[in-house]
């Protein structure tokens, strides 16, 4: 009898209770311009604003929070009959104004020829942010670094006035550093992009980190890496130079979840991406 009741004990324990939850975990409160990450069952499917995100095999899924995001995330996860919601609060962020002078005219109001070669530009660039997610979350192996060391001459989200003409808001991380500094991959990925001579941007390298997460470098001296190749943390991919629109060396960093651009400083050795077990 005591043979039986403990195969039936753990028979029964091998089994979740019919009533299990849908665990869907996420943090509590956010600001502007951050990276949500997320997790849930990996079997679950998780909506956000109508559209399915892509869930890895661990069951993490990521979201980039604009810079002017108003309202609060509601975030869905449905599994069979199972299906729980959750609120992230979004807090404001102050943002800087920055001020940029002496760049050339051309740079600012770009001629006619140049706006068209811009376009082509920036719709290469929006065709890797809009391609198919690769769906291991790289980045959450290795974390992230700063890609240079240098001096942070321009953050993300503040308000550009170039020459005295105020633009959009500036969308990356800019760090001066001497040319030809070497510029390494600030996680783990893949590059889907290694092109030279943009107009605005200059030379320009895309890493993809997973989900959705991907890195751009600009103003490039050269790139050390090709397209396709996997790099990880820390690994020479660049050189620092003036290329495009940059009245001295540096590196622009910029980070973004499909179109979204977020703030790349607040992942530099951030052990909270993570959401609590």
């Amino acid at each position: 009898m005591k043979i039986l009741l403990s195969a039936i004990t753990i028979f029964l324990l091998s089994f979740p209770p019919l009533s299990w939850a849908l665990d869907l975990r996420l943090p509590g409160r956010v600001f502007q311009g951050d990276l949500v990450v997320g997790r849930v069952e990996p079997e679950a499917t998780v909506k956000y604003l109508g559209k399915k995100l892509p869930v890895s095999s661990e069951g993490y899924f990521i979201i980039g929070v604009p810079r002017l995001q108003k309202t609060d995330l509601l975030i869905t996860a449905l599994h069979g009959k199972k299906k729980v919601s959750r609120t992230v609060m979004v807090m404001a962020y102050e943002w800087k104004i920055q001020r940029i002078d002496g760049l050339p005219q051309r740079h600012v109001n770009p001629p006619p020829k140049a706006v068209k070669r811009i376009k082509n530009d920036n719709r290469k660039v929006r065709k890797i942010r809009q391609a198919k997610v690769h769906p291991v979350p790289l980045f959450l192996r290795s974390g992230f670094i700063a890609p240079v060391k240098g001096t942070v001459t321009g953050v993300y989200g503040s308000q550009r006035i170039l020459n005295g003409q105020p633009r959009s808001p500036h969308s990356g991380l800019d760090i001066a550093a001497p040319r030809g500094t070497a510029v390494v991959s600030p996680a783990d990925g893949i590059v889907r992009l290694a092109v030279n001579d943009m107009y605005l941007m200059g030379n320009t390298m895309m890493v993809d980190h997973g989900l959705g997460l991907v890195s751009i470098f600009i103003h490039l001296d050269s790139i050390e890496a090709r397209e396709g190749d996997r790099v990880v943390q820390g690994e020479i991919v660049a050189r620092v130079g003036k290329t495009g629109r940059a009245t001295g060396p540096h590196l622009h960093w910029g980070i973004s979840v499909g179109s979204t651009s977020i703030d790349p400083a607040r992942l530099i050795n951030n052990k909270k991406l993570l959401p609590r077990p």
